[in-house]
C-alpha cells in the first residue's frame, strides 16, 4: 500500500490516529515497519518521543517511539519539499547535489564542450528552475551552484581553469544561458502573473501588505529602495522581496494592477519614546543589532495586532534563542487592550489609509 500520512494538532491526536492505523494493519493483514516512519513536530524538534496507543485486542505493541526530524531537516510530502525553518539551506543543498551528480556524470563522457552546454541549458536549468520556484538565491550565491558545470565545459573545451566566466556566456557556440537571470526571469513572471490575475487578487494584496508591514515601510515595496534592508538575514530568502530586490537592480519596473493601503508611519512610535529609560538603555544595544527601532516592526501587516514571539522568531525579526526578554513583556503588559488579546490599544495601533 501507498505511504500514510497522520496529521493532529497534538500528541494524542497522533496516538488516537496511531490506535486506529494499528488496528486498521491487524484486521487488513498489513506489515507496517515502524522504524521506517517519519516524525515530524514543530514543538518539540530533535526529541525522541513516545506514543502510547489506546488498548485493544487487535494491537499487541502499545508503546510507539519515534525521534522527531529537527527544524533544519527536509522532508518529501506528495512530491513537494518541506522544512520547518525558515532557512533556506535545505534547498541550496539540494541544488549543489543536482549540479554534482550531473557534473559527475557528464564529466567522463566523451562529449564536446556543445553538448554539455546544451545539456546545462536544456535539461539542468530546467531542473534547478522548477526545484527554486519559491527560492530565489543571489547571483552569487547562483554562480557557486552551476560553477562545477562550468568547470566541465571549460575542460571540454580545452579552455584554462581560470577561463572568466564572460568568455563562456559570449562565445557563440557554447550560447551558455545565465541561470541567475533566468531564476529571476522566472520568478518575476510568476508573482506578474499573481498580481495580474483577477482570481490571486487577495492573495497579492496580502503578499505586498505583509511584506510592507515586515519592512515598516510607508509607501509599497515596489516604489522603494529596497537596498537598506538587503542585509536583514531574515529577507535574504523571501521570494517576493528578493523578486523585487534583484529586479530593481537590473532597472526592471513592476506595475501592480491594485493600490495596496498605504501605511503612515507617522505613530510608528520608537522605542525610546514608549518604553522607561531604564528598559530602553539595556536593550538599545539588542534592538540596533537586530534592526529593530519601531513599534510598528512588532505589529501584524494591519497595524492592529503585536506578533507574539515565536511569530517574530520564525519571521527572525528577533533572536531564535534565550527566554522572552522584559522589554517585549513590557509592551506586552502595557500596550495591549486585554491580557487575553494581542489587540494593540487604540493610541499605539497603526494608522492605514488609501492611496490618494
Amino acid at each position: 500500500m501507498d505511504d500514510s500520512t497522520l496529521v493532529a494538532f497534538s500528541k494524542t491526536g497522533i496516538e488516537d490516529r496511531l490506535s486506529i492505523t494499528a488496528e486498521f494493519y491487524t484486521l487488513n493483514n498489513v506489515q507496517a515497519n515502524s522504524a521506517k516512519y517519519v516524525l515530524l513536530s514543530s514543538s518539540s524538534p530533535s526529541l525522541r518521543i513516545v506514543f502510547d496507543l489506546s488498548p485493544s485486542f487487535l494491537v499487541s505493541n502499545l508503546f510507539l517511539s519515534f525521534s522527531s526530524l529537527s527544524l533544519n531537516t527536509s522532508f518529501r510530502f506528495l512530491g513537494v519539499w518541506f522544512s520547518s525553518s525558515t532557512s533556506s539551506q535545505f534547498v541550496l543543498k539540494q541544488a549543489r547535489s543536482m549540479v554534482k551528480d550531473m557534473a559527475a556524470l557528464l564529466g567522463p563522457k566523451k562529449l564536446l564542450a556543445q553538448h554539455v552546454a546544451y545539456l546545462y541549458n536544456a535539461i539542468l536549468l530546467p531542473r534547478l528552475e522548477f526545484r527554486l520556484q519559491t527560492t530565489l538565491f543571489s547571483e552569487n550565491t547562483v554562480q557557486s551552484i552551476v560553477t562545477l558545470m562550468f568547470s566541465v565545459i571549460r575542460r571540454k573545451a580545452g579552455l584554462a581553469a581560470t577561463t572568466p566566466l564572460a568568455l563562456l556566456f559570449l562565445k557563440l557556440p557554447f550560447s551558455i544561458q545565465n541561470a541567475f537571470y533566468r531564476f529571476l526571469s522566472s520568478h518575476v513572471a510568476s508573482w506578474q502573473k499573481i498580481f495580474t490575475h483577477p482570481d490571486f487578487k487577495e492573495f497579492a494584496s496580502y503578499a505586498i501588505s505583509y511584506l510592507q508591514g515586515f519592512l515598516s515601510a510607508e509607501s509599497c515595496p515596489t516604489t522603494i529602495n529596497l537596498e537598506p534592508w538587503s542585509h536583514i538575514v531574515s529577507l535574504q530568502t523571501h521570494t517576493l522581496f528578493n523578486a523585487l530586490l534583484f529586479s530593481s537592480q537590473l532597472n526592471i519596473t513592476w506595475s501592480l494592477s491594485f493600490r495596496p493601503l498605504r501605511r503612515n508611519l507617522q505613530p510608528a512610535l520608537p522605542f525610546r519614546s514608549v518604553l522607561p529609560h531604564s528598559i530602553f538603555q539595556s536593550s538599545w544595544k539588542l534592538w540596533k543589532n537586530l534592526n529593530i527601532f519601531m513599534l510598528a516592526q512588532l505589529v501584524s501587516p494591519c497595524g492592529r495586532y503585536l506578533m507574539n514571539w515565536p511569530d517574530l522568531r520564525y519571521l527572525g525579526i528577533v533572536g531564535r534563542k534565550g527566554r522572552i526578554p522584559t522589554w517585549f513583556n513590557f509592551i506586552k503588559n502595557n500596550f495591549l487592550s486585554s491580557s487575553s488579546s494581542l489587540l494593540l490599544l487604540s493610541s499605539f495601533s497603526l494608522f492605514i489609509r488609501s492611496y490618494c
